[in-house]
Protein backbone atom coordinates (compact mmCIF):
# COMPACT_ATOMS: atom_id res chain seq x y z
CA UNK A 1 0.00 0.00 0.00
CA UNK A 2 1.41 3.49 -0.86
CA UNK A 3 -0.18 6.56 0.64
CA UNK A 4 -0.31 9.84 -1.88
CA UNK A 5 2.11 11.95 -0.97
CA UNK A 6 -0.04 14.78 -0.17
CA UNK A 7 0.04 12.99 3.83
CA UNK A 8 1.25 15.32 6.58
CA UNK A 9 1.96 14.37 10.07
CA UNK A 10 -1.24 16.18 10.72
CA UNK A 11 -2.81 13.39 8.95
CA UNK A 12 -1.02 10.84 10.13
CA UNK A 13 -2.18 11.25 13.50
CA UNK A 14 -5.62 11.67 12.37
CA UNK A 15 -5.69 8.40 10.84
CA UNK A 16 -4.30 6.87 13.56
CA UNK A 17 -7.29 8.19 15.75
CA UNK A 18 -9.92 7.00 13.41
CA UNK A 19 -8.20 3.73 13.29
CA UNK A 20 -8.63 3.58 16.97
CA UNK A 21 -11.82 4.13 16.73
CA UNK A 22 -12.78 1.82 13.88
CA UNK A 23 -11.22 -0.69 16.28
CA UNK A 24 -13.08 0.26 19.52
CA UNK A 25 -16.04 -0.14 17.42
CA UNK A 26 -14.88 -3.57 16.32
CA UNK A 27 -15.40 -4.72 19.75
CA UNK A 28 -19.20 -4.35 19.39
CA UNK A 29 -19.27 -7.22 16.24
CA UNK A 30 -18.55 -7.85 12.93
CA UNK A 31 -20.83 -6.03 11.04
CA UNK A 32 -20.84 -2.97 13.00
CA UNK A 33 -16.54 -2.79 12.60
CA UNK A 34 -17.15 -3.20 8.87
CA UNK A 35 -19.69 -0.14 8.27
CA UNK A 36 -16.84 1.56 10.47
CA UNK A 37 -14.24 0.85 8.53
CA UNK A 38 -15.78 1.77 5.60
CA UNK A 39 -16.86 5.14 7.07
CA UNK A 40 -13.10 5.77 7.83
CA UNK A 41 -11.73 5.03 4.14
CA UNK A 42 -14.64 7.31 2.94
CA UNK A 43 -12.88 9.75 5.34
CA UNK A 44 -9.00 9.17 4.31
CA UNK A 45 -10.33 8.92 0.70
CA UNK A 46 -12.18 12.29 0.35
CA UNK A 47 -9.54 14.07 2.14
CA UNK A 48 -6.90 12.79 -0.20
CA UNK A 49 -4.98 10.60 2.15
CA UNK A 50 -5.40 7.55 0.18
CA UNK A 51 -6.38 6.72 -3.13
CA UNK A 52 -9.06 4.88 -5.09
CA UNK A 53 -6.70 1.64 -5.52
CA UNK A 54 -5.41 1.84 -1.77
CA UNK A 55 -9.60 2.74 -0.57
CA UNK A 56 -10.60 -0.69 -2.87
CA UNK A 57 -7.47 -2.47 -1.50
CA UNK A 58 -8.48 -1.67 2.11
CA UNK A 59 -12.19 -2.13 1.74
CA UNK A 60 -11.50 -6.16 0.43
CA UNK A 61 -10.21 -6.55 4.20
CA UNK A 62 -12.55 -8.13 6.63
CA UNK A 63 -11.23 -5.08 9.29
CA UNK A 64 -8.61 -2.48 9.27
CA UNK A 65 -5.60 -2.24 11.63
CA UNK A 66 -3.77 -0.15 13.15
CA UNK A 67 -0.61 -0.41 10.95
CA UNK A 68 -2.35 -0.77 7.51
CA UNK A 69 -2.29 3.31 8.53
CA UNK A 70 0.19 4.23 10.98
CA UNK A 71 2.51 3.11 13.16
CA UNK A 72 3.77 4.50 17.04
CA UNK A 73 6.42 3.47 18.62
CA UNK A 74 9.90 4.28 20.01
CA UNK A 75 12.08 4.61 17.62
CA UNK A 76 15.31 2.07 18.66
CA UNK A 77 14.31 2.57 22.38
CA UNK A 78 14.23 6.46 22.34
CA UNK A 79 12.53 8.83 20.87
CA UNK A 80 8.84 8.70 20.01
CA UNK A 81 8.34 7.81 16.46
CA UNK A 82 5.35 7.63 13.97
CA UNK A 83 5.33 6.42 10.68
CA UNK A 84 3.10 5.88 8.23
CA UNK A 85 2.30 1.96 6.90
CA UNK A 86 4.80 2.47 3.57
CA UNK A 87 7.31 4.81 5.52
CA UNK A 88 7.34 7.86 3.42
CA UNK A 89 6.35 9.78 6.41
CA UNK A 90 8.46 9.66 9.83
CA UNK A 91 8.02 12.14 12.60
CA UNK A 92 10.13 11.76 15.81
CA UNK A 93 10.34 13.31 18.86
CA UNK A 94 13.85 13.71 21.18
CA UNK A 95 15.48 15.19 23.69
CA UNK A 96 17.88 15.32 26.44
CA UNK A 97 18.66 16.68 29.69
CA UNK A 98 22.12 17.42 31.35
CA UNK A 99 22.47 18.22 35.08
CA UNK A 100 25.60 19.44 36.27
CA UNK A 101 27.26 20.07 39.77
CA UNK A 102 30.52 21.95 39.44
CA UNK A 103 33.28 22.38 42.15
CA UNK A 104 36.87 24.10 41.62
CA UNK A 105 39.89 23.39 43.82
CA UNK A 106 42.70 26.39 43.54
CA UNK A 107 44.62 28.56 44.56
CA UNK A 108 43.20 32.10 45.09
CA UNK A 109 45.53 33.58 44.05
CA UNK A 110 45.02 33.21 40.22
CA UNK A 111 42.69 36.62 41.11
CA UNK A 112 39.58 35.23 39.67
CA UNK A 113 37.18 32.72 41.26
CA UNK A 114 35.94 30.03 38.96
CA UNK A 115 32.36 29.88 39.76
CA UNK A 116 30.96 26.73 41.28
CA UNK A 117 27.48 25.38 41.73
CA UNK A 118 24.46 23.64 39.67
CA UNK A 119 22.99 24.32 36.61
CA UNK A 120 20.91 22.66 33.71
CA UNK A 121 23.80 22.22 31.09
CA UNK A 122 21.44 21.20 28.65
CA UNK A 123 17.74 21.09 28.01
CA UNK A 124 16.81 20.10 24.95
CA UNK A 125 14.01 18.82 22.37
CA UNK A 126 14.48 17.65 19.35
CA UNK A 127 11.85 16.72 16.45
CA UNK A 128 12.76 15.41 13.39
CA UNK A 129 11.55 13.22 10.55
CA UNK A 130 11.01 12.44 6.45
CA UNK A 131 8.22 13.64 4.17
CA UNK A 132 7.39 12.11 1.02
CA UNK A 133 10.27 9.49 1.35
CA UNK A 134 13.28 11.21 0.58
CA UNK A 135 12.92 14.77 2.14
CA UNK A 136 14.02 15.42 5.72
CA UNK A 137 13.92 18.29 8.19
CA UNK A 138 15.38 18.41 12.02
CA UNK A 139 14.50 21.11 14.77
CA UNK A 140 16.53 21.37 17.74
CA UNK A 141 15.98 24.11 20.67
CA UNK A 142 17.48 24.17 23.74
CA UNK A 143 16.15 25.97 27.18
CA UNK A 144 19.05 25.58 29.23
CA UNK A 145 20.14 28.83 31.53
CA UNK A 146 16.24 30.28 31.58
CA UNK A 147 16.68 31.10 27.49
CA UNK A 148 16.00 29.42 24.17
CA UNK A 149 18.75 28.46 21.52
CA UNK A 150 18.17 27.41 18.13
CA UNK A 151 20.50 24.47 17.86
CA UNK A 152 19.37 22.78 14.45
CA UNK A 153 16.94 23.88 12.00
CA UNK A 154 17.38 22.36 8.32
CA UNK A 155 15.54 20.78 5.69
CA UNK A 156 16.92 18.70 3.35
CA UNK A 157 16.75 15.79 0.50
CA UNK A 158 18.25 11.85 0.96
CA UNK A 159 19.08 10.16 -1.93
CA UNK A 160 17.81 6.34 -1.76
CA UNK A 161 21.54 5.84 -2.48
CA UNK A 162 22.63 7.12 1.05
CA UNK A 163 23.82 10.87 -0.53
CA UNK A 164 21.84 13.54 1.39
CA UNK A 165 22.31 17.82 1.03
CA UNK A 166 20.73 19.76 4.23
CA UNK A 167 20.56 23.54 4.27
CA UNK A 168 19.64 25.41 7.45
CA UNK A 169 21.43 25.92 10.86
CA UNK A 170 23.62 23.09 11.63
CA UNK A 171 27.09 21.04 12.45
CA UNK A 172 29.73 22.15 10.10
CA UNK A 173 31.96 18.70 9.20
CA UNK A 174 35.24 19.12 10.76
CA UNK A 175 35.99 17.23 14.54
CA UNK A 176 34.85 13.68 15.18
CA UNK A 177 34.79 15.66 18.54
CA UNK A 178 32.42 18.12 17.55
CA UNK A 179 30.26 15.55 15.61
CA UNK A 180 29.85 13.40 18.12
CA UNK A 181 26.44 13.99 20.34
CA UNK A 182 27.62 15.23 23.51
CA UNK A 183 25.24 12.49 24.52
CA UNK A 184 27.95 9.94 23.27
CA UNK A 185 31.53 11.39 24.42
CA UNK A 186 32.56 9.38 27.35
CA UNK A 187 33.52 13.04 28.58
CA UNK A 188 31.04 15.89 30.58
CA UNK A 189 32.98 18.60 28.46
CA UNK A 190 34.86 18.25 25.25
CA UNK A 191 39.29 18.75 26.04
CA UNK A 192 40.35 21.66 25.83
CA UNK A 193 42.17 22.07 22.48
CA UNK A 194 38.34 21.92 21.53
CA UNK A 195 37.73 25.67 21.86
CA UNK A 196 40.47 26.40 19.00
CA UNK A 197 38.30 24.05 16.52
CA UNK A 198 35.04 25.10 17.50
CA UNK A 199 35.75 28.85 17.38
CA UNK A 200 35.56 28.76 13.20
CA UNK A 201 33.78 25.25 12.72
CA UNK A 202 30.56 25.00 15.43
CA UNK A 203 26.82 25.27 14.10
CA UNK A 204 26.42 27.53 11.53
CA UNK A 205 23.53 28.17 8.56
CA UNK A 206 24.90 26.84 5.29
CA UNK A 207 24.49 23.68 3.05
CA UNK A 208 25.73 20.79 4.14
CA UNK A 209 26.75 17.60 1.74
CA UNK A 210 27.60 13.52 2.99
CA UNK A 211 27.60 10.74 1.30
CA UNK A 212 29.01 6.94 2.37
CA UNK A 213 30.41 3.62 1.39
CA UNK A 214 31.29 0.51 2.76
CA UNK A 215 34.56 2.02 4.86
CA UNK A 216 34.27 5.90 3.77
CA UNK A 217 32.38 8.49 4.41
CA UNK A 218 32.66 12.46 3.02
CA UNK A 219 31.11 15.61 4.39
CA UNK A 220 31.67 19.18 2.96
CA UNK A 221 29.98 22.06 3.00
CA UNK A 222 29.53 26.15 2.86
CA UNK A 223 28.59 28.14 5.37
CA UNK A 224 28.25 31.65 6.91
CA UNK A 225 27.95 32.20 10.38
CA UNK A 226 25.86 31.29 13.76
CA UNK A 227 22.51 32.61 14.34
CA UNK A 228 22.97 36.18 15.67
CA UNK A 229 21.20 37.87 18.62
CA UNK A 230 20.31 40.98 16.31
CA UNK A 231 23.38 43.18 18.17
CA UNK A 232 26.51 42.79 15.65
CA UNK A 233 27.12 45.31 12.83
CA UNK A 234 29.13 44.46 9.86
CA UNK A 235 28.86 42.07 7.17
CA UNK A 236 29.47 38.10 8.30
CA UNK A 237 32.04 36.24 7.06
CA UNK A 238 31.66 32.76 5.09
CA UNK A 239 33.32 29.63 5.24
CA UNK A 240 33.92 25.67 3.89
CA UNK A 241 34.88 22.40 5.58
CA UNK A 242 35.61 18.57 4.96
CA UNK A 243 35.96 15.77 6.77
CA UNK A 244 36.80 12.74 5.04
CA UNK A 245 36.74 8.94 6.97
CA UNK A 246 38.03 6.27 5.73
CA UNK A 247 37.38 2.74 8.14
CA UNK A 248 39.58 -0.25 6.34
CA UNK A 249 38.03 -2.51 9.61
CA UNK A 250 34.55 -2.52 11.07
CA UNK A 251 33.58 -5.76 12.67
CA UNK A 252 31.53 -6.49 15.51
CA UNK A 253 34.23 -5.93 18.07
CA UNK A 254 37.14 -4.26 16.31
CA UNK A 255 37.18 -0.63 14.25
CA UNK A 256 39.99 1.34 12.83
CA UNK A 257 39.24 4.68 11.76
CA UNK A 258 41.01 7.53 10.19
CA UNK A 259 40.28 10.56 9.22
CA UNK A 260 41.23 14.01 7.91
CA UNK A 261 39.81 17.79 7.65
CA UNK A 262 40.29 21.25 6.57
CA UNK A 263 38.27 24.53 6.81
CA UNK A 264 38.72 27.52 5.77
CA UNK A 265 36.99 30.97 6.59
CA UNK A 266 37.11 34.40 6.06
CA UNK A 267 36.18 37.18 8.56
CA UNK A 268 34.68 40.80 8.09
CA UNK A 269 37.65 43.00 8.83
CA UNK A 270 35.41 46.13 9.36
CA UNK A 271 33.68 44.40 12.90
CA UNK A 272 36.21 42.64 14.16
CA UNK A 273 35.50 40.39 17.08
CA UNK A 274 37.74 37.53 16.84
CA UNK A 275 39.15 35.74 19.88
CA UNK A 276 40.10 32.46 20.95
CA UNK A 277 39.71 31.24 24.68
CA UNK A 278 38.39 28.45 26.71
CA UNK A 279 36.15 28.21 29.68
CA UNK A 280 37.38 25.32 32.64
CA UNK A 281 33.35 24.45 32.87
CA UNK A 282 30.59 25.84 30.85
CA UNK A 283 29.15 27.33 34.27
CA UNK A 284 32.28 29.14 35.33
CA UNK A 285 33.45 30.80 31.92
CA UNK A 286 37.00 31.08 33.41
CA UNK A 287 39.46 31.30 30.47
CA UNK A 288 42.96 29.76 31.19
CA UNK A 289 44.25 30.60 27.86
CA UNK A 290 42.40 33.71 25.58
CA UNK A 291 44.29 35.51 22.51
CA UNK A 292 42.27 38.35 23.68
CA UNK A 293 40.41 40.08 20.41
CA UNK A 294 42.79 39.91 16.87
CA UNK A 295 41.63 42.98 15.12
CA UNK A 296 43.20 42.30 12.09
CA UNK A 297 42.27 39.01 11.04
CA UNK A 298 40.83 38.25 7.99
CA UNK A 299 41.41 34.30 7.79
CA UNK A 300 41.62 31.48 9.39
CA UNK A 301 42.56 28.08 7.98
CA UNK A 302 42.10 24.98 9.86
CA UNK A 303 43.50 21.21 9.30
CA UNK A 304 44.29 18.10 10.59
CA UNK A 305 44.08 14.06 11.17
CA UNK A 306 42.02 12.47 13.61
CA UNK A 307 42.43 8.61 14.87
CA UNK A 308 40.32 6.54 16.33
CA UNK A 309 40.47 2.38 17.04
CA UNK A 310 38.26 -0.12 18.80
CA UNK A 311 39.40 -3.37 20.67
CA UNK A 312 36.46 -5.08 22.26
CA UNK A 313 35.84 -3.04 25.33
CA UNK A 314 38.94 -0.64 24.86
CA UNK A 315 37.92 2.61 22.75
CA UNK A 316 41.03 4.94 22.11
CA UNK A 317 40.98 8.33 19.80
CA UNK A 318 42.75 11.16 19.23
CA UNK A 319 43.10 15.04 17.00
CA UNK A 320 45.49 17.07 15.93
CA UNK A 321 44.61 20.80 14.51
CA UNK A 322 46.74 23.45 13.27
CA UNK A 323 44.95 26.74 12.82
CA UNK A 324 46.53 29.91 10.85
CA UNK A 325 45.48 33.47 11.06
CA UNK A 326 45.73 35.83 8.42
CA UNK A 327 46.41 39.12 9.47
CA UNK A 328 46.04 42.05 7.30
CA UNK A 329 48.68 44.49 9.24
CA UNK A 330 50.69 42.56 11.60
CA UNK A 331 52.36 38.62 10.97
CA UNK A 332 50.27 35.91 10.43
CA UNK A 333 49.64 33.36 13.38
CA UNK A 334 49.95 29.47 13.71
CA UNK A 335 47.82 28.13 16.75
CA UNK A 336 48.00 24.35 17.52
CA UNK A 337 46.38 21.76 19.59
CA UNK A 338 45.16 17.99 20.79
CA UNK A 339 44.34 15.46 22.86
CA UNK A 340 44.75 11.98 22.91
CA UNK A 341 42.10 9.67 24.80
CA UNK A 342 41.26 6.20 25.99
CA UNK A 343 37.89 4.39 27.00
CA UNK A 344 37.45 0.84 28.80
CA UNK A 345 34.34 -0.71 29.15
CA UNK A 346 34.15 -2.33 32.91
CA UNK A 347 31.36 -4.49 31.86
CA UNK A 348 32.68 -5.74 28.70
CA UNK A 349 30.80 -3.60 26.08
CA UNK A 350 32.31 -2.44 22.87
CA UNK A 351 31.68 1.08 21.41
CA UNK A 352 32.47 -1.36 17.66
CA UNK A 353 29.00 -2.21 17.42
CA UNK A 354 27.93 1.91 17.76
CA UNK A 355 30.22 2.78 15.10
CA UNK A 356 27.83 4.77 12.56
CA UNK A 357 29.63 4.59 8.74
CA UNK A 358 27.33 6.85 7.25
CA UNK A 359 28.23 9.41 9.41
CA UNK A 360 31.83 9.07 10.40
CA UNK A 361 31.48 8.74 14.21
CA UNK A 362 30.56 6.35 17.37
CA UNK A 363 27.41 6.60 19.06
CA UNK A 364 26.69 6.24 22.67
CA UNK A 365 28.02 2.92 24.83
CA UNK A 366 24.31 0.50 25.33
CA UNK A 367 24.77 -1.60 28.41
CA UNK A 368 24.57 -5.23 27.56
CA UNK A 369 22.30 -5.91 30.19
CA UNK A 370 20.19 -2.98 32.19
CA UNK A 371 20.36 -2.13 35.76
CA UNK A 372 17.88 -4.29 37.59
CA UNK A 373 18.13 -5.02 41.34
CA UNK A 374 16.29 -8.14 41.59
CA UNK A 375 17.68 -9.85 38.29
CA UNK A 376 21.35 -8.65 39.36
CA UNK A 377 21.30 -6.43 36.30
CA UNK A 378 24.68 -3.73 36.83
CA UNK A 379 24.09 -1.56 34.18
CA UNK A 380 27.44 -0.55 31.81
CA UNK A 381 30.54 0.75 33.31
CA UNK A 382 32.68 3.20 32.09
CA UNK A 383 36.28 4.23 32.51
CA UNK A 384 38.10 6.85 30.66
CA UNK A 385 41.30 9.60 30.81
CA UNK A 386 42.24 12.17 28.01
CA UNK A 387 44.98 14.68 28.05
CA UNK A 388 44.87 17.41 25.61
CA UNK A 389 47.02 20.34 24.43
CA UNK A 390 46.52 23.95 23.27
CA UNK A 391 49.21 26.31 22.42
CA UNK A 392 47.70 30.07 21.47
CA UNK A 393 51.48 31.67 21.59
CA UNK A 394 52.93 32.72 18.08
CA UNK A 395 54.40 35.89 16.90
CA UNK A 396 52.61 39.43 18.98
CA UNK A 397 50.20 37.49 20.30
CA UNK A 398 50.73 35.77 23.89
CA UNK A 399 47.59 33.70 24.22
CA UNK A 400 49.15 31.20 26.53
CA UNK A 401 49.52 27.55 26.69
CA UNK A 402 47.84 24.90 28.45
CA UNK A 403 47.76 21.24 29.17
CA UNK A 404 45.03 19.24 31.15
CA UNK A 405 44.18 15.87 32.17
CA UNK A 406 40.79 14.10 32.97
CA UNK A 407 39.40 10.89 34.66
CA UNK A 408 35.99 10.09 34.43
CA UNK A 409 34.11 7.18 35.36
CA UNK A 410 30.75 6.46 33.53
CA UNK A 411 27.33 4.49 34.75
CA UNK A 412 24.88 3.73 32.19
CA UNK A 413 21.65 1.87 33.69
CA UNK A 414 19.86 1.78 30.77
CA UNK A 415 20.23 3.18 27.16
CA UNK A 416 18.81 6.66 28.17
CA UNK A 417 20.25 7.31 31.49
CA UNK A 418 23.70 7.92 32.00
CA UNK A 419 25.88 9.00 35.34
CA UNK A 420 29.24 10.16 35.04
CA UNK A 421 31.85 11.59 37.79
CA UNK A 422 34.88 13.57 36.09
CA UNK A 423 37.83 15.21 37.14
CA UNK A 424 39.94 17.74 35.44
CA UNK A 425 43.41 19.16 36.11
CA UNK A 426 45.12 22.04 34.59
CA UNK A 427 48.77 20.44 34.80
CA UNK A 428 50.76 23.18 33.02
CA UNK A 429 50.65 26.54 31.72
CA UNK A 430 53.23 29.18 30.60
CA UNK A 431 52.65 31.43 33.43
CA UNK A 432 52.29 34.59 30.89
CA UNK A 433 49.68 36.15 33.30
CA UNK A 434 48.84 35.40 36.80
CA UNK A 435 45.86 33.18 35.88
CA UNK A 436 47.98 31.20 34.06
CA UNK A 437 50.84 31.90 36.66
CA UNK A 438 48.64 30.06 39.47
CA UNK A 439 46.46 27.85 37.53
CA UNK A 440 48.04 24.68 37.59
CA UNK A 441 47.47 21.91 39.71
CA UNK A 442 43.49 23.85 39.59
CA UNK A 443 41.04 20.78 39.99
CA UNK A 444 37.96 20.89 38.36
CA UNK A 445 35.06 17.62 39.57
CA UNK A 446 31.89 17.61 37.85
CA UNK A 447 29.11 15.34 38.80
CA UNK A 448 26.03 14.91 35.66
CA UNK A 449 23.01 13.49 35.57
CA UNK A 450 22.31 12.57 31.90
CA UNK A 451 18.94 11.31 30.50
CA UNK A 452 18.38 11.37 26.54
CA UNK A 453 15.19 9.79 24.62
Amino acid sequence: MKALKTSTPATVFAKTLLVASSLSIGAMGTGVAQAADKALLDILLGNGAIDQAQYDELLAKDTLEESDVVSIGFANGSGLQVTSADGDFEVEIGGRLHLDQIDHSYDPRIGTDPISGTQVRRGRIEIDGVFDRNWGYAAEFDYAKNSVALKDIKLGYEADSGASLYVGHQKQPYSLSLEMSSNDIPFVERSADNYLVATFTDRAIGARYENSGENWFFAGGVFGDSLKEGTETGDEGWGTSGRFVYSPVIEDEQVLHFGVRGSYRELDIATPSLKIKDKTTDFSALNIVNTGTLADAEAVTLFGPEFAAVWGSLYVFAEHTTTEVTRTAAPDLTFSGWHAAAAWSLTGESRAGRYSMSSGEFKGLRPSKHFDWANGGIGAWEIAARYATVDLNDADVVGGEEDALSIALNWYPNRNVRFMADWSRILDTDGSNTVRLYAPDMDIFTLRTQWNF
